[in-house]
């Protein structure tokens, strides 16, 4: 359906319900805020507790470690620090000890690595805890997506919990599928969720099937010149992908209805059923780039599953903004940025491949 992209980052063993006394902020050695070696801290004259150094606040440290420029051999260092910063942010909002929180940031499209990634995420929690998802994505791979719905689905069933997504900003098309597994989803102002009608190479499946619709209408119109039109459909698609294009798009149904029948306590709160929801996902929108705000996303799934403006929201709010903030940094220092898992390992840096001097265009 889309660009895909490899898996990201690495595991650690802190989940992201991590409060900021244990994971807020890190503790340079000796005073050092560039993470340099051990310094032994001489005992004061009269014999009181040696003091310990004070806390490095981590954006501060962030910015001392890029500005040395030599991005590629700090990557993990600052990797680590912007974990920290998002670990504070959201220890500051009033609800963050209610939750274990995952985060899916990424401009690039929903890959089965990413699935990997909230899987290890998740597995590393410790007390259970309902899971909260801050979730910014354009979309992606509908298999990838939809297993990482089932796994947060399944996790907080187990675990007899609550799943619940926080959408600050876009979670379009597959994005928009993994919604469907919820109990609950957190929307703002510039919230906006998507069609799910499959993508291939760009095209929407279902632009087929309404062009070949349109030749028909032609035809019926033009009946003289059905030859040509013949030649020209022969000519610009083999007949099977007709066949396959629609398959494709069934199986969205079948995945968002799937992920809609999974929490029987959902389904008591759909307005309508499961099938009839995943079928207006699939097949009611004429546009992919279709915005589905709060209000129509009230209209299609209930007023019980869809939030408005919760403290929820707020700490998924956050969270998108300062994330943002470093996606722009990293952008302008040509680095990929995306942040995916909990707050210890979703972090993932890489360097941008550079143009040849020279070239134009993509």
């Amino acid at each position: 359906m889309s660009d895909s992209t490899g898996i990201e980052g690495q595991n650690s063993d802190r989940g992201a319900g991590s409060t900021p006394a244990d994971a807020g902020t890190r503790m340079p050695s000796g005073g050092d805020t560039t993470g340099g070696g051990p310094q032994s801290a001489e005992a004061p004259a009269n014999g009181a507790e040696p003091q310990s150094p004070a806390q490095v606040d981590p954006m501060s440290e962030f910015f001392s470690v890029i500005g040395r420029g030599e991005i590629e051999k700090d990557k993990s260092r600052i990797e680590s620090l912007i974990g920290d910063v998002v670990t504070s942010t959201i220890g500051k909002q009033p609800i963050s000890a209610d939750y274990n929180v995952l985060i899916f940031h990424s401009p690039n499209a929903i890959v089965h690595g990413h699935a990997d990634k909230i899987y290890e995420a998740v597995k590393a929690f410790g007390k259970p805890k309902p899971l909260l998802l801050v979730l910014f994505s354009p979309g992606g791979q509908i298999d990838a997506a939809y297993l990482i719905g089932k796994l947060c689905r399944e996790f907080s069933t187990k675990h007899a919990t609550k799943f619940a997504i926080v959408v600050p900003r876009q979670a379009k098309s597959a994005a928009t599928l993994l919604c469907c597994g919820a109990d609950e989803l957190h929307m703002g102002s510039l919230s906006e969720l998507g069609p799910i009608d499959p993508q291939i190479d760009g095209v929407p499946v279902l632009g087929l099937k309404d062009a070949v619709d349109h030749l028909a209408d032609l035809v019926e119109k033009h009946p003289a010149a059905s030859k040509m039109f013949a030649a020209y459909l022969r000519e610009s698609m083999p007949l099977i992908n007709l066949g396959y294009y629609e398959r494709v798009a069934k199986s969205a149904v079948q995945y968002a209805e799937r992920l809609l029948r999974l929490p029987a306590g959902v389904q008591n709160k759909l307005k309508k059923n499961p099938t009839e929801i995943a079928r207006k996902l699939v097949y009611s929108y004429q546009d992919h780039s279709f915005v589905i705000d709060k209000e129509e996303a009230t209209d299609i799934f209930s007023s019980e599953i869809v939030n408005s403006d919760s403290k929820e929201y707020s700490l998924g709010n956050a969270v998108y903004e300062e994330l943002s903030r470093f996606g722009a940094i990293m952008e302008v220092l040509n680095y990929n940025f995306s942040f995916v898992g909990s707050c210890e390992s979703g972090c993932n840096l890489s360097r941008k491949s550079r143009r040849p001097s020279g070239s134009f265009g993509a």
